[in-house]
């Protein structure tokens, strides 16, 4: 884990997943035959995403589990690396370690192995599987690896392994039973999703160090191979993966990796033969790794260092695609066979701190931030198919888009950083928090902002974010605040801008006080700032933003008019007096907003605001 103050264990992994399985279930409820998903099969959709790397709708097209399937619970073609999975899943709700069926793994496969030396499909097999049945011969008879899986949140020990094989006939059989699976659950709560096999053709034989925990190999690679492993998971969809275990995707925007990468580019044009000594070189990771001829063959492998390195290589090669210089790159591989979940952070961590990190970028995979993400992505935008998307690490967007063009108008983006502060202010009720730098968010706060796996205010990480966008969006920057005569004050922005956290956090605390407003009305209230996000010509939208506009003003007005009594005190927590409105909201008073108003100051301004809020609480109530 990346997080060396681990606080959840296997009971929390597991419980997860069941709410990673209901979510499967809520967003594809029906299978072909038009029942209900039921777990078993959830279970192998989410098995085939982690192991395979295919997405949710993807990977449920090649679940075959259902009455009269002969056995084979998914097929999974993998043209690219030129596999065939197939899979038999037993499944237990409880997920306690029992022992596995040693009987129904011997004879699971049987009539799909006499399938194949023959020409007839069982007549018992269900249609939905006779197509996929006849796709994977027809792929195993042109030279594709065949692998059988078993997949079982049960146990089998070593004996017991090795006698299914023996029995069974499968010399390779591959089980993915308990352990494993936690393994798996930890490296989905990691963000290492997807992770997929490929080959790397070295230019000398590896250096291998063997440790207690696994391997390392070193040794160089020619550029031009380092370009074909990019394009390979470009074009399978799977360039995320590729730099899963990394802490930040493809920086290309900023002024500095802009200099990093034209000197990459430059040296391989011009010093192709100096390219190995003067650049720090790729580090990955992979669970398994078998050298054999010219190249290492890495399984479950994934960048996690040298992301920019391997980016413009590749941006390189796009550029002169006819090139071939005589360059190379040294090139790490750590095969982790022992404490995999925890090594994988540490050396994405260490190897980064080469170059100048921020807390945002080592907290990138942390399983708060993916848990999150899983939770968010498994949101659809209220009548449409758009999904939200939690970027975590700097450059990811640009990775999605070169991974997936179409994927601009698929999701609605939300920056960790600016969730940061939303949460903050709404959920944590300090507004204090949602102006500190970012190296203070995803570091000393970082456990106090963002919710635990077992925290239910997971579902409340939306509404703190529409709660702050609806109000950001009622600001007009460029116009005069009407009935406001102050000489620290030209337009709205000179107040509302740095107000606006305070302006959320009472908000959302009289909300909760005064009206009561559990999580289903906030639920309401983000359905209608998606509507009114997506819709706002529709009536109902319309009265939504009024309604809004309305609240959010006479929240910064009452805010004023206690701020400006404020102005040259010495408050609480302070060094000095504040002489800016600016100052004041940097500083930590927003306790002293809360006691003025209790004390039922600025009456005038509380009667607005009161007035406004039962509106909106009406609104959303349906009345």
């Amino acid at each position: 884990m990346n997080d060396k103050n681990m606080d959840y264990g296997v009971s929390d992994v597991v419980k997860f997943i069941k709410e990673e399985l209901d979510r499967i279930i809520t967003q594809y409820p029906t299978q072909r035959e038009g029942s209900i998903l039921s777990f078993a099969q959830a279970f192998e959709i989410w098995f085939l995403r982690q192991e395979m790397g295919i997405e949710y709708s993807e990977a449920a097209k090649y679940i075959l589990d259902a009455s009269r399937d002969a056995g084979v619970d998914f097929i999974w073609i993998d043209d690219k690396n030129r596999d065939v999975a197939v899979g038999q899943c037993e499944y237990d709700v409880n997920w306690e370690r029992n022992a596995g069926n040693v009987q129904k793994a011997i004879d699971t496969f049987k009539t799909f192995r006499c399938y194949l030396s023959s020409s007839v499909l069982p007549e018992s097999l269900n249609e939905a599987s006779q197509r996929y049945w006849q796709l994977a011969k027809q792929r195993i008879a042109n030279g594709f690896t065949l692998k059988y899986y078993y997949v079982t949140p049960k146990y089998f020990s070593q004996t017991q392994e090795y006698r299914i094989r023996e029995k069974s006939g499968i010399p390779d059989y591959i089980f993915i039973t308990h352990d494993t699976l936690i393994e798996r659950a930890i490296e989905f709560l990691d963000g290492q999703t997807g992770m997929c096999n490929f080959k790397i053709r070295f230019c000398q034989p590896p250096l291998k160090i063997v440790y207690d925990f696994g391997a390392v190999h070193i040794f160089p690679v020619k550029l031009k191979e380092i370009h074909r492993i990019v394009e390979y998971h470009k074009d399978s969809g799977r360039l995320r993966a590729l730099f899963a275990s990394n802490v930040r995707a493809y920086l290309s925007t900023k002024r500095r990796s802009k200099e990093i990468g034209e000197a990459i580019r430059s040296t391989i044009k011009k010093r192709p033969n100096e390219f190995l000594i003067c650049n720090n070189g790729i580090t990955l990771q992979c669970e398994k790794a078998l050298v054999n001829d010219e190249k290492i063959t890495l399984e479950r492998a994934s960048i996690s260092n040298g992301c920019q390195t391997v980016m413009n290589i590749n941006a390189f090669f796009i550029e002169y695609p006819d090139a071939n210089p005589d360059a190379e790159v040294l090139t790490t591989v750590v095969e982790l066979r022992k404490e995999s979940s925890r090594l994988a952070g540490e050396i994405a961590i260490a190897r980064n701190f080469q170059n100048p990190v921020d807390n945002r970028d080592l907290m990138s995979n942390n399983y708060r931030l993916v848990c999150l993400h899983h939770r968010l992505l498994a949101e659809r935008i209220i009548g449409s198919d758009r999904k939200y998307y939690l970027l975590r690490k700097q450059g990811e967007k640009q990775t999605i888009l070169k991974e997936e063009p179409h994927a601009k108008g698929q999701y609605l983006w939300i920056d960790s950083d600016e969730l940061a502060r939303c949460i903050s202010a709404v959920i944590r009720q300090e507004p204090f928090l949602s102006r500190q730098g970012t190296n203070d968010l995803f570091g000393k706060h970082f456990s106090k902002i963002f919710p635990d796996i077992t925290d239910p205010s997971h579902t409340r990480c939306r509404y703190s974010w529409w709660l702050f966008r609806l109000f950001q969006y009622s600001i007009d920057p460029k116009a005069k605040w009407r009935g406001i005569k102050d000489n620290q004050i030209s337009n709205q922005r000179d107040f509302k801008s740095p107000a606006i956290y305070y302006a959320v956090s009472l908000m959302a605390r009289k909300m909760k006080e005064n009206y009561r407003v559990d999580e289903s009305l906030e639920k309401r209230l983000v359905e209608k700032a998606e509507k009114w996000w997506f819709k706002s010509r529709a009536t109902d939208s319309q009265e939504f933003g009024e309604i809004i506009n309305v609240l959010a003003d006479d929240t910064f007005r009452l805010l004023y008019a206690i701020a400006r009594t404020l102005l040259g005190k010495k408050l609480p927590n302070a060094r000095e007096p504040y002489n800016s409105y600016e100052e004041i909201f940097k500083g930590n008073s927003y306790p002293v907003f809360i006691s003025e108003i209790r004390k039922g100051k600025m009456k005038k301004y509380q009667s607005r605001f009161d007035s406004a809020m039962k509106k909106l609480y009406l609104l959303l109530c349906g009345n």
